[in-house]
C-alpha cells in the first residue's frame, strides 16, 4: 500500500475511504490516529464537494448570462446612445431639537 492518501481517488475514492474508516470504527474502538484520519477524510471530501459545487454554479450562471445576450445589448447601447446625468444636491439644516421639560 502506498503512502499517498489520494491513491484510491476516482469517482468512488473518498467514499471508499470513508466507508473503510467507518467500518474500522464500528469493529474496534477508534484510536486517536484513526479518528484523525476519518476527520481528515471527511473534511477533505467536503472541501472538494464545495469546490465542485461552486464550479458547477459558476458554469450554470455563465451559461445563463450568455444566453440572455446582455453583451450585444450593452454594446448596442454604448455605440448608439450617450449618457446624460442631471443631479442636484441640497443641504438643509437639521431643525433644532428642544429638550423635553422635566
Amino acid at each position: 500500500m502506498s503512502d499517498d492518501p489520494h491513491e484510491d481517488e476516482g469517482p468512488e475514492g473518498p467514499r471508499k475511504r470513508i466507508r473503510g474508516a467507518a467500518r474500522r470504527l464500528l469493529e474496534d474502538p477508534p484510536t486517536l490516529d484513526e479518528a484523525k484520519e476519518l476527520l481528515g477524510t471527511v473534511l477533505d471530501g467536503s472541501d472538494r464537494a464545495r469546490s465542485e459545487l461552486v464550479r458547477m454554479v459558476g458554469r450554470e450562471v455563465r451559461t445563463y448570462l450568455e444566453g440572455l445576450g446582455l453583451e450585444d445589448g450593452l454594446k448596442h447601447v454604448a455605440e448608439n446612445y450617450s449618457v446624460e446625468v442631471n443631479a442636484s444636491l441640497r443641504l438643509k439644516p437639521i431643525a433644532e431639537q428642544t429638550e423635553p421639560d422635566e
